[in-house]
C-alpha cells in the first residue's frame, strides 16, 4: 500500500524538480526523472533509487545518456503513477501551475517536499569575495506559485528569502523565477530545519564550513 509519508513526500519534491508523468497512447504510464550525468550520480544512487525501492518494492534501472548529459529513470509503474497523479501532479508538461498540494501541509511533510525539491532544482552557491566565501541558497521554477509556497514556508521558519524574476527576456516558453536566501545565518538555519540530501550540495556545504573554520 502506497502511503503519504516522509519517503513519498521527498520523492514528490524530487518529481516537482526533475520528474514528469507521461501517458503514451492513452494507456502506457511512464514515470521519468532526469538528472545531470556530471555530478548527480551519487544522488541518484544514494537517494532516489533507495526511495524508489521502498515505494515500489523492487529495483529501478538507470539509463545513461552522455550525448545529452543526463542520467534517466524512465519506467512504468501504474500504481505509483496513479498515486502521484491523484495528488495533483500533472500528466505531461508540469507547466507554470504546479504547486505543493494541501495534503502535505495537513500531514506536516513540507520540509521533506523541500528536501526533494532543493536536491533537484536547488543549488548552494559559494561566492569568493577576497578570499571569503559567501553562501547563497537558490532554486528556480517557472511556477511562481510553487516558489511562493517555498518562500512563505522558509520565511516562517526564520530563513529569510525572496523571489525574483530572472532578467533574461525569454526562457523557453515561460518566464522563470528564482528564490534566493543569502548569508551564513540563513544557510545554518536551512541545514537545521530542512537540510540538504544531494551529496553534491553536502560536499559544497562541507567546503564552506571548512573554509569558515566551522567543520
Amino acid at each position: 500500500m502506497l502511503k503519504i509519508n516522509r519517503n513519498f513526500a521527498t520523492f514528490y519534491g524530487i518529481m516537482l524538480g526533475d520528474g514528469c508523468l507521461s501517458l503514451i497512447n492513452k494507456k502506457k504510464k511512464f514515470i521519468s526523472i532526469a538528472s545531470c550525468i556530471h555530478d548527480d550520480l551519487p544522488f541518484v544512487e544514494k537517494v532516489i533509487l533507495p526511495i524508489l525501492k521502498k515505494l515500489r518494492g523492487k529495483e529501478t534501472n538507470l539509463k545513461f545518456r552522455p550525448n545529452i548529459g543526463t542520467i534517466e529513470l524512465n519506467f512504468t509503474d501504474y500504481k505509483l503513477f496513479d498515486f502521484i497523479s491523484s495528488i495533483e501532479f500533472p500528466i505531461g508538461k508540469k507547466g507554470k501551475d504546479i504547486k505543493i498540494p494541501k495534503i502535505f501541509y495537513e500531514q506536516n511533510l513540507i520540509k521533506y517536499i523541500l528536501r526533494g525539491y532543493f536536491a533537484t532544482d536547488g543549488s548552494l552557491v559559494l561566492t569568493n569575495n577576497n578570499g571569503i566565501l559567501y553562501p547563497r541558497i537558490e532554486a528556480s521554477s517557472i511556477s511562481k506559485e510553487l516558489l511562493k509556497q517555498v518562500n512563505d514556508f522558509l520565511n516562517n521558519l526564520g530563513i529569510k528569502c525572496a523571489i525574483y524574476k530572472r532578467k533574461k527576456k525569454e526562457w523557453r516558453w515561460s518566464p522563470q523565477y528564482r528564490i534566493q536566501s543569502n548569508g551564513r545565518k540563513n544557510l545554518k538555519l536551512f541545514v537545521k530545519k530542512i537540510d540538504f540530501i544531494n551529496p553534491k550540495h553536502k560536499e559544497k556545504l562541507k567546503k564552506y564550513l571548512s573554509a569558515s573554520g566551522e567543520s
